[in-house]
Order: C-alpha cells, then sequence, then structure tokens
C-alpha cells in the first residue's frame, strides 16, 4: 500500500483522524469529491457551478491538494486542449462509505438536509450497485452540465 505524504511531510500527530482531517478536512475537498463521485461533473468549470459559491482560487489550491494526496488525478482534457479532467483515484473512492454515512447521518439528523430522491433510494436500497457505480466511475446523478 502506498501511503501519502501530508503537505511538506509534516504531521500534528500520528492519529489517523488527525490525519485524515488534515487533508479532507477543510470546508470544500469532500464537496470536491462528492461531485466526483456521485456526478458527472469533472472539469474545473463544473466544479464552480455545484451550487455551494466555492472560489476560483479556493478550488484550485483543493483540487492540487486532493491530487497532491493521491486523492483525485487530473488529466488533459480529450477535446480541449486548454482544460483538464479529473477523477477519483482507488485512494479517493475508498471513500465512498464514508461519503454515503455522512449522507445518511446529516439527511437524518440536520433539519433542511435534503438528498435526492433517486440517490437517497440506491443509497439506503441497493449499497452493492452504489459501490459497484462508483467504482465504475458511472455518475449517480447525471447533470446537465455547461
Amino acid at each position: 500500500m502506498t501511503l501519502c505524504k501530508i503537505e511538506n511531510d509534516k504531521q500534528r500527530s500520528p492519529c489517523a483522524l488527525a490525519n485524515g482531517l488534515d487533508i479532507l478536512g477543510d470546508r470544500w475537498s469532500l464537496l470536491i469529491i462528492r461531485d466526483l463521485m456521485f456526478t458527472n461533473r469533472r472539469e474545473f468549470g463544473h466544479f464552480l457551478q455545484s451550487g455551494e459559491g466555492i472560489s476560483t482560487n479556493i478550488l484550485a489550491d483543493r483540487l492540487e491538494k486532493l491530487q497532491a494526496a493521491g486523492v483525485i488525478s487530473k488529466a488533459p482534457h480529450p477535446s480541449h486542449g486548454k482544460k483538464f479532467v479529473y477523477d477519483l483515484t482507488e485512494r479517493g473512492i475508498a471513500l465512498a462509505p464514508t461519503l454515503i454515512e455522512i449522507s445518511l447521518w446529516a439527511l437524518g439528523e440536520i433539519d433542511g438536509a435534503k438528498l435526492p430522491s433517486a440517490f437517497l433510494e440506491v443509497m439506503q436500497g441497493d449499497r452493492n450497485k452504489l459501490m459497484a457505480m462508483i467504482k465504475n466511475r458511472q455518475p449517480v446523478l447525471r447533470l446537465k452540465l455547461e
């Protein structure tokens, strides 16, 4: 197993949770991973359209940080020479059970939290099907993207 290095090889402690939070514990990283995991968002501009209001400089920073941690990959866009596409690596896909459980927890515990009904059905229903879709990089929610 390949281990990732925390920024500048500096760890606050050997605690697994602290190290995980160093990579994922900001306001935006899990939302980027959510988009890659559950939707067809793959480009920089797509993430800007997600509705949470991330700024371009923060998005660029988080994409770079997640790539450096081995959670996402970046490749040239197949049809546009100046763009890139992002995808989850195996390390990123391994976060699926965590994102599913956080989503279900928030839905049950936070007033006003919502999930699209089709997404909720597959989350609560056939977890194996959902995991297969994620591993095969099939979006659960296909969005109309510009």
